[in-house]
């Protein structure tokens, strides 16, 4: 469990240089008001909702006047649209109704809203239904809905799955649709089983997908998996791929990056939770870890770097981030971290700290242990172990 009463010296410097770079963030005196990066111009979306899982992470959003909260609740509120009540913040969506592929350029916005919505109480919910989630309440559709992905990039694919799924449970647990959980255990968990190598433990490999591209994916699903009671397969085949991804320095990125270095921290908790099947390898991956995620703390004891610190911009080698245009089958890759001078965002502030919290509960005696929390709703703070209602 990752949870701790005692706030280590570890936890308090991660919480330190996290809430140092929300604030930092912070645009004006109105509740929810954030970039998510320096050179960003204005509050952003995507700066409120990250802060929300930040602020949460360490329970100071639950400190936060309802007040406030109920301002913030507003602001993500507006951008719900369309007649069928899908999230977007592109301006041509105003009273456009969106179903089933027609959602892919929306579905991780979609997603993130409703885990800020989450995050910031249960007493907050969209003012619209959830009108697009009702073709999916068909098992033939949601099946074959899944399986048209192209599974070849495990990694675009889960993670538009991951925001269906959130939207699935958003619909049972804010609107009453009493058959969610039936229509996921029938239709979503077979197409999904059927997609799962049990060669690596890792979903789309079987179809092309490569082993650190599958990581991505898997950590998309495993969520689902872990938050619906289902049985993740292939332990051992898993804990196999999930070491040979990380690399030398402990990162599963080269010279490091929030989201693939978190994803690996991911893996290695909650296969530890699973099963003792090469118990000595996963605690050495897991220390490498440690050191490589202490290489992304700053000098000036604000959020967390981009990337290695001992590293330089000819030795990065850029992130893709998978969009999906309108019209458009198939996602499109958009290389991100390319600026030497982009050095942090809001997402370091959540990745990092989660990712080493996970590893202390783990490892049991990093000196990052604290009491971390975590909205098993907001999927990617979803592990196989529930850990204490707050």
């Amino acid at each position: 469990m990752i949870f701790s009463k005692g706030e280590s010296i570890g936890y308090k410097k991660l919480k330190s240089y996290a809430m140092a770079f929300v604030q930092a963030m912070k645009v004006g005196d109105e509740p929810g008001a954030y970039k998510k990066e320096a050179c960003e111009t204005g509050p952003s979306t995507y700066g409120s909702y990250h802060a929300t899982q930040v602020l949460s992470l360490f329970g100071e959003l639950q400190k936060m006047p309802i007040k406030d909260r109920d301002v913030w609740a507003e602001r993500i509120k507006k951008l719900q649209v369309g007649a069928n009540g899908y999230f977007s913040n592109k301006s041509g969506d105003v009273g456009k109704n969106r179903v089933l592929r027609e959602l892919d350029p929306v579905w991780h916005f979609t997603r993130g809203m409703i885990w800020c919505l989450r995050t910031l109480g249960s007493e907050y919910r969209p003012d619209k239904e959830l009108g697009f989630v009702e073709p999916f309440l068909n098992k033939k559709t949601l099946y074959n809905y899944i399986k048209s992905y192209a599974w070849e990039n495990s990694w675009a694919a889960g993670n538009q799955i991951c925001a269906l799924a959130t939207a699935l449970q958003a619909a049972r647990d804010w609107q009453g649709a009493s058959n969610v959980n039936q229509l996921m255990e029938e239709a979503m968990y077979p197409a999904l089983e059927e997609l799962l190598d049990p060669n690596t433990g890792y979903w789309g490999t079987q179809l092309g997908a490569n082993l650190l591209n599958a990581q991505f994916g898997t950590i998309h699903i495993l969520p689902v998996y872990f938050s619906q009671g289902w049985e993740y397969k292939y332990l051992e085949r898993s804990v196999d791929s999930t070491i040979a991804c990380q690399l030398p320095n402990g990162s599963f990125w080269p010279c490091g990056s929030d989201c693939p270095d978190f994803d690996g921290a991911y893996m290695l908790y909650n296969l530890s939770r699973l099963t003792d099947y090469r118990h000595e390898d996963m605690e050495a991956s897991a220390r490498k870890y440690i050191h490589h995620a202490e290489q992304h703390f700053p000098d000036d004891g604000i959020g967390f770097l981009l990337h290695d610190k001992n590293t330089t911009p000819d030795m990065w080698k850029s992130r893709p981030h998978f969009i999906w245009e309108e019209g458009h089958d198939r996602e499109t890759e958009e290389i991100r971290d390319e600026d030497p001078n982009r050095n942090k965002i809001m997402l370091g502030s959540w990745f990092y700290p989660q990712s080493l919290g996970l590893i202390s509960g783990m490892l049991k005696d990093t000196g990052y242990e604290g009491p971390y929390h975590l909205v098993r709703l907001s999927l990617h703070q979803c592990n196989v172990d529930e850990e204490p209602q707050f």
